[in-house]
């Protein structure tokens, strides 16, 4: 059987710009209020609100998105079939990350999870952002009850400048697996699955940097490979990509033509489901 988890982000493009002042790499509260409520739309349109929502967090929007307007629309994300996760952002871009700082990320994780629970939510999955991960991380997620981790692109190796890692999924398997407590790209038998990104033929089922033939063929092959064993995998976007009507009608299109090949699963279902492997 084959399994899709869309996945999206909860970034918003200044984020990622450094040569924009503080002030202008702020979230704005109005523009990214109307992004997600096309996100919920679309979701329950075309999947039937089958989704998880990556909530981000970082040291320049720490509380933000835990607002009472943002705190409204996960409550009808859960409400319809979706999900919540939490993206952490430990990092300032192209600068410095944090992902491998165990104290840092035992705040950031820790205190978000809290914060989202605290607010009647079940966040029940974790990705890094820019796909960071460490094994550290682990632990952390164990110990906040968060078993799914969807940080994984199969082969990623992110470098900034000459010698900041970023992220590192060399040699990582390219379906679910329960993930090693000293190496993130090994199986082993920690209590956290990774799903990684859909991979196939040299390309992903990453909406925003594919081709719509692209993910049409990942998709046709990974229904081959799941004939013989079950296959799990995600499906990335990205929240500022619902303030453009092309990217909207891509997505769109996209999860049309990739539910036609497996079922699209929230992270509720995709824990049963490796839980019995």
């Amino acid at each position: 059987m084959l399994y899709f988890v869309f996945t999206v982000d909860g970034d918003w493009e200044e984020y990622y710009n450094p040569k924009l002042s503080e002030q202008e790499r702020a979230p704005n509260l109005k523009k990214l209020l109307n992004f997600i409520d096309k996100e919920i739309t679309t979701v329950m349109k075309i999947i039937d609100g089958k989704f998880i929502h990556f909530v981000h967090t970082s040291p320049r929007a720490r509380d933000f998105f835990l607002g009472p307007e943002f705190i409204s629309r996960w409550k009808k994300i859960e409400e319809n079939q979706g999900s919540i996760g939490i993206h952490c952002h430990e990092d300032d871009p192209r600068k410095a990350y944090y992902f491998d700082d165990q104290e840092r990320m035992e705040k950031a994780i820790g205190y978000f999870t809290d914060g989202l629970k605290d607010k009647g939510l079940s966040p029940l999955a974790y990705r890094g952002g820019y796909m960071a991960f460490s094994p550290k991380t682990i632990l952390l997620l164990e110990k906040n009850e968060i078993f799914l981790d969807f940080s994984c692109e199969p082969g990623r190796h992110l470098i900034h400048g000459e010698k900041m890692l970023v992220s590192d999924w060399r040699g990582s398997p390219c379906n679910f697996y329960r993930m090693d407590y000293t190496d993130h790209r090994k199986p082993g038998n920690s209590k956290v699955f990774e799903v990684p990104i859909g991979s196939a033929l040299g390309g992903y089922l990453y909406i925003e940097m594919s081709s719509i033939i692209k993910m049409w063929n990942i998709a046709r092959t990974l229904k081959r490979k799941a004939k013989t064993n079950d296959v799990m995998v995600s499906v990335l976007a990205h929240t500022f990509e619902f303030g453009y009507s092309l990217k909207v009608l891509k997505i769109k299109l996209a999860l049309s033509i990739l539910k036609r090949y497996a079922n699209f699963i929230n992270a509720k279902e995709a824990l049963a489901i490796v839980s019995k492997k």
